[in-house]
């Protein structure tokens, strides 16, 4: 069964994707935020990472940084309610295998994970 690891500060978002995940057949994990998502990676396995752009202690984009370093095969999908262009190209630049805008579309957010995964083999 595939893992997907949500990182994201609210619980409601939180709630609403690990509802469409589960019923889709995933099993899910969840982090409230980046600060300590390597060491939560060392006994926690996950074969997707959903990464919440906008957080307080960490952004989406240096925690993304961290993990490319750290699990470079790890697929990372960001996901924020900002729809901006720019931030959407660096996350990508970055390394970002995909990106995912809120509130989530249901079908949207299973066909950006079906095409990740698939890609990853």
């Amino acid at each position: 069964m595939t893992t997907v690891l949500m990182v994201d500060d609210n619980p409601a978002d939180i709630e609403e994707m690990d509802l469409i995940l589960t019923k889709a057949g995933y099993n899910t994990l969840t982090q409230p935020d980046g600060t300590h998502i390597l060491d939560f990676l060392k006994s926690h396995q996950a074969d997707l990472i959903m990464l919440d752009l906008v957080m307080p202690k960490l952004n989406g984009i240096e925690i993304l940084r961290e993990l490319k370093q750290n699990y470079p095969d790890i697929p990372v999908i960001m996901c924020s309610a900002a729809g901006l262009e720019q931030v959407v190209d660096l996350a990508l630049r970055v390394g970002a295998a995909g990106y995912v805008v809120k509130p989530y579309m249901e079908q949207e957010l299973l066909e950006s994970i079906e095409n990740i995964i698939g890609k990853k083999g």
